[in-house]
């Protein structure tokens, strides 16, 4: 695991130009750490690490234009763009992931009309390897690539988003079962604005979440976390006992109307503690595989098939929402319609070898911010800009300044073309 030689907290764009500079003098690396929630090596380095807590400003608003520092938090972001009349149209569920990290590692929300947090970028500053700060807006050369670059291509200093007017939500949270979630899937996902779901395989049993918008100037229950400890508790329960009549609709059935910022991003756990809690649970990996959307319900399908061959293997249960697709080089919803399926299972043989080859079949993605249970190759052929990308960093960042083991292994950096091992950093 690399580990930082100094860290460095960022006050000001200047900071982050000088630790540049000072790694392209003495040939080091540098990497800006946002909340450190990636469950890759993404962030990591093995030279400066640059702290962005303090960078976290509002600079600007014209009309709908808003610019903050990299380091504010997405939280800190909905809320001052709340006091504004406006939002974003949609949104990460974490509050404390910085704006930077969930635009690099293209976080998404729970929607097929809106695509991922990017693609609300406006403009953004990027400190590139040679220590200049780029002003790079929608349309130049370089912009469908820094959108989704994993830190790759510099140190994002500024982001600026195109807003939307404030919006208020209703979501409806209720319990259906796996075949009638199967049966409604596309219509519900087709008339719902936001529709995600948590899908309990033991208990035949899926949790749906339908958004819309709303004139209600309420509020009414706080809309609840799709991976909370109940979902956990059932998870383990399943391993042993039958738990379907455990997950009734009574139980789960709530409506929580709010702001849109508070309905799509409830999650506030700390980042100290989300950290801690990985650290204990070293045998479970977090992962998010994006397949084509209409392969949906056949994904789901064989995916329960597989699960009921391997029982045990899961640790929570499974996400699955859907995102509209985009043009950055490297998202996973890059000119494509995506199905997500968010997993958290045990890294044993008997289940990792055929959940990968399910996924590489099925022309899954990854989500960058997670942990990446596909082979580098699969993932390379599954991007028909990465060659692209590659080129973008030979540019940006000739020197090597931002990488490290993950873009290497990755094979974002330029090197001699071969097969790519499977990607499971610790």
């Amino acid at each position: 695991m690399e580990r930082p030689t100094r860290h460095v907290p960022v006050v000001s764009e200047a900071d982050i130009v000088r630790a540049v500079e000072a790694a392209r003098a003495n040939q080091g690396r540098v990497r800006a750490l946002g909340a450190r929630g990636s469950k890759n090596g993404s962030h990591r380095t093995s030279g400066v690490a640059l702290h962005l807590e303090r960078y976290c400003r509002l600079l600007s608003v014209e009309e709908n234009l808003v610019t903050v520092q990299a380091g504010m938090t997405c939280g800190d972001l909905n809320a001052a763009l709340e006091r504004r009349g406006l939002a974003l149209p949609t949104m990460g569920e974490w509050k404390q992931a910085t704006v930077a990290g969930a635009l690099l590692t293209g976080t998404h929300g729970g929607s097929s009309r809106h695509g991922i947090l990017s693609t609300s970028l406006r403009r953004l500053r990027l400190v590139a390897g040679d220590g200049q700060a780029r002003e790079l807006e929608k349309g130049d050369p370089w912009f469908p690539h820094v959108g989704v670059s994993l830190g790759a291509l510099g140190v994002v200093s500024t982001v600026t988003f195109e807003c939307v007017e404030q919006f208020r939500l209703a979501l409806e949270t209720k319990v259906v079962s796996f075949e009638r979630y199967l049966s409604e899937y596309e219509r519900q996902n087709r008339e719902n604005e936001f529709y995600s779901a948590i899908w309990l395989p033991a208990a035949d049993s899926v949790i749906t979440y339908s958004a819309n918008r709303t004139a209600a100037a309420g509020g009414s229950a706080r809309r609840g976390e799709r991976f909370s400890f109940m979902t956990l508790l059932l998870t383990a329960l399943a391993r042993y006992w039958n738990i379907k009549r455990l997950v009734s609709d009574g139980r789960f059935r709530r409506l929580a109307i709010g702001a849109s910022g508070d309905i799509l991003t409830p999650l506030a756990i700390a980042p100290g503690l989300a950290n801690a809690v990985w650290q204990v649970a070293r045998t479970v990996r977090a992962t998010e595989f994006a397949v084509p959307a209409e392969r949906a319900t056949g994904t789901v399908m064989e995916l329960d098939a597989l699960l009921r061959r391997h029982p045990r293997s899961l640790a929570n249960a499974i996400g699955l929402r859907a995102t509209a697709p985009d043009d950055f080089s490297l998202s996973p919803c890059h000119q494509r319609e995506c199905f997500w399926l968010d997993m958290f299972f045990y890294d044993r043989p008997p289940f990792v070898g055929p959940l990968r080859e399910l996924f590489e079949r099925l022309g899954a993605r990854c989500h960058w911010g997670k942990h990446l249970a596909l082979s580098a190759a699969h993932l390379r052929r599954q991007y028909p800009r990465w060659d692209g990308f590659v080129e973008a960093c030979a540019q940006l960042d000739p020197g090597g300044v931002f990488a490290n083991d993950f873009t290497e292994r990755c094979g974002l950096v330029s090197r001699p073309a071969g097969r790519g091992p499977v990607l499971q950093h610790r």
